[in-house]
């Protein structure tokens, strides 16, 4: 467990975050999301001991973890793939983190077997692709076999393959009783990964909340009907609705509720074979959940 207490960190005028309280559980992915600015980079330099708070404070499994004694066994972090030497192999790259760790030897193979590195092993990290050095970050943070994982954009750069590879790593994780605590800006991925989210804004907590009860929060965006009666969507114009007619037939329906679509279809002898409501993607819902708290924005 990372439990997050009041948490603030002030860089001369700036609030990079501002009075932060939120608890990561163990035994589920938990995604922690947030516009660019928002203190997410922060609160994890804080939590990793590498900044120092102005006020409250990061605890791990009830301990800080700045005065732990083998940090590795207590979180394991991925804040940049590219932080390796690129003249060292990834075997000795990992042997090297295990001897300053005091971590048994055997845990270099096991987590190189893990992740899919053991045929590349003796490869200097410089020649791997992007999606490599992912794979050679997260075995890293792996390598002291912690309780809490702290991963920051861990699927940058891998391929279809290897994103269906980390996503399922990561709920694997979870299932074993891990913390894993997910940052990243792929709505989509985390939206397949995730169980829970901590959404922050300005360096303050937006939301503390599970995936589900997040997306169940938004209202439906359209209703997806489907019907025999080639009037139905004239009539449903005809009441206030906006209708718009997808290419399989289908009418994307808004503005009403669907027990009106259903009055409307019985009055037109309609017979429906569709009526769901079609909410919006965890992008959109996080767009209108943190559109007062985003740094930068374009023109519109």
């Amino acid at each position: 467990m990372l439990e997050i207490q009041g948490l603030t960190k002030r860089y001369g005028e700036t609030v990079a975050v501002d009075g932060l309280t939120c608890t990561f559980e163990p035994g589920r992915v938990t995604g922690f999301l947030g516009p660019n600015g928002a203190g997410k980079t922060t609160t994890m330099l804080v939590a990793l001991g590498l900044q120092r708070a102005t006020a409250g404070g990061v605890r791990a499994n009830g301990l800080d973890f700045a005065g732990c004694r083998s940090p590795m066994r207590e979180i394991g972090a991925l804040l940049d793939a590219q932080a390796v030497h690129p003249n060292r192999s990834a075997r000795a790259h990992l042997s090297a983190l295990a001897a300053s760790n005091r971590l048994p030897r055997r845990r270099v193979a096991e987590v190189l077997d893990r992740v899919g590195l053991t045929e590349v092993a003796g490869r200097r990290a410089g020649t791997f692709s992007l999606g490599m050095k992912q794979r050679l970050g997260i075995a890293a943070a792996l390598l002291g076999d912690p309780g809490i994982l702290l991963l920051d954009e861990p699927i940058n750069g891998l391929d279809p393959t290897g994103i269906a590879w980390a996503r399922g790593l990561m709920r694997e994780l979870a299932g074993e009783g891990r913390t894993v605590i997910l940052s990243s800006h792929l709505m989509s991925e985390m939206e397949l990964t995730a169980d829970h989210l901590v959404v922050i804004g300005r360096g303050r907590l937006i939301t503390d909340t599970s995936l589900a009860a997040f997306l169940d929060g938004a209202a439906p965006a359209e209703l997806l009907v489907r019907a025999d009666a080639p009037g139905l969507a004239a009539a449903l114009r005809a009441a206030g609705a906006t209708v718009r007619d997808r290419a399989d037939g289908a009418l994307l329906v808004s503005g009403v509720e669907a027990v009106t679509v259903g009055r409307i279809a019985l009055a037109e002898r309609a017979v429906i074979s569709e009526l769901s409501p079609r909410r919006g993607s965890l992008e959109d819902v996080f767009m209108s959940a943190t559109a007062s708290a985003v740094e930068f924005g374009g023109a519109r």
